[in-house]
C-alpha cells in the first residue's frame, strides 16, 4: 500500500483493497458458514486472503516499476539499494513516524481509559462515537493519501506551482468533506447510534455527545491533511516533534477540563488535541514550503 501510494497509483491501490476484502469475506463465509469450521475457518480464510493479496500486489508493483524503468538499466541496482546514507535516512523516517503513531494510539487509548472512569455506559457510548469518527477518517484519509503522492512528486521535481495547487485543492475538498460528514452526524447520528446499540442508556449517552463528536470530525481534517503533506515531503522529524507538542497540550487540557466538566470536558480535551495536532504542524509548515525552492 505504501509503495502504491508513493507511486500515486490510487487505482491499483483500490484494486488491491477490493481483492483483499472480497477474497477474505468470501473465504470466511465459505469456511466458517458453509463448512462450519468456526473460528479456525475464519483464521484460515484471513491467512489465505492476506498472502494471496501480497502475491497479487507484488506482481502489480513489479509490473509498474518495470514499466517505469529506463531501457537497459538494472532493475535492482545494488549501489542504490545498499546506499548507506539513504538507508539511514529511511530508518530515521521510520523511527519518527513510529513515535508519532505511538503517541496517536496513546491518545485514543487514554481517552478510552478515562471514559471508563464514568462507568460502563459512558465507556460503551464513547466507543460507539469513536467508531463513527473512525468511519469519517476513511474519507478524510483519502485526501491525505492523494496529497502525500502529489507533494512528493512536486518536491522531487521542484515544482512550486504543482505543490501549491495540490495542497490548496486537496485541503478545500477535505474541508468540505469534513463539514458534510459533521453535518450528517448531527442530522442522522441518533438513528445511526440506535442501529449500533439497542441498549437505551448507552443510546442516550452517545446521542448526548454527538455534537462534540461532530465538532471533532470537522476540525480533524486539518490534521489529516498536514500529516499527508509532511509525509509526502519526508518531514518526519517535524511530525514527531509536533506529535510530542500536541500530546502535551492534550494532557494539559484533560487535566484542566475533565474534573470540572466531566465527560464533556474529556471530549473537549480531544477536540483541543486534534486542533493542536494541526497547529503544531503549522509551526513547521513554512520550513517545508521553503524546501521546494531550495
Amino acid at each position: 500500500m505504501g509503495v502504491l501510494i508513493g507511486l500515486g497509483n490510487s487505482r491499483q491501490l483500490l484494486l488491491v483493497q477490493l481483492f483483499l476484502n472480497g477474497l477474505n469475506i468470501s473465504l470466511d463465509i465459505y469456511f466458517a458458514g458453509v463448512l462450519d469450521w468456526g473460528v479456525e475457518g475464519i483464521a484460515l480464510g484471513t491467512i489465505i486472503a492476506e498472502w494471496s493479496t501480497v502475491i497479487f500486489a507484488v506482481w502489480l508493483i513489479m509490473r509498474e516499476l518495470n514499466s517505469r524503468r529506463e531501457r537497459g538499466s538494472e532493475f535492482w541496482p545494488r549501489s542504490r539499494l545498499l546506499d548507506g546514507a539513504a538507508l539511514k535516512k529511511m530508518l530515521a523516517a521510520n523511527r519518527d513516524i513510529m513515535i508519532r503513531t505511538l503517541l496517536l494510539v496513546f491518545s485514543f487509548g487514554f481517552f478510552i481509559n478515562q471514559s471508563a472512569q464514568f462507568g460502563d455506559i459512558v465507556l460503551a457510548a464513547n466507543h460507539i462515537l469513536l467508531q463513527l469518527i473512525s468511519f469519517a477518517a476513511f474519507f478524510l484519509d483519502g485526501y491525505a493519501f492523494v496529497v502525500e503522492s502529489l507533494v512528493g512528486s512536486s518536491l522531487g521535481a521542484k515544482r512550486r506551482d504543482s505543490f501549491d495547487i495540490a495542497v490548496k485543492r486537496s485541503s478545500i475538498l477535505a474541508l468540505v468533506t469534513a463539514a458534510v460528514l459533521a453535518l450528517l452526524l448531527l442530522l442522522f447520528g441518533d438513528s445511526v447510534v440506535a442501529v449500533l446499540t439497542d441498549i437505551e442508556p448507552v443510546q442516550a449517552a452517545a446521542q448526548g455527545s454527538l455534537f462534540l463528536a461532530a465538532i471533532y470530525i470537522f476540525f480533524s481534517f486539518a490534521a489529516f491533511q498536514l500529516d499527508g503533506i509532511f509525509i509526502g515531503a519526508s518531514f518526519t522529524r517535524q511530525m514527531r516533534n509536533a506529535a510530542i507538542l500536541s500530546i502535551a497540550v492534550f494532557l494539559a487540557a484533560w487535566w484542566i477540563l475533565m474534573d470540572r466538566f466531566g465527560v464533556n470536558g474529556l471530549w473537549w480535551a480531544m477536540i483541543i488535541y486534534v486542533a493542536a495536532r494541526a497547529d503544531a504542524l503549522l509551526l513547521f509548515y513554512p520550513a517545508l514550503s521553503k524546501s521546494i525552492d531550495a
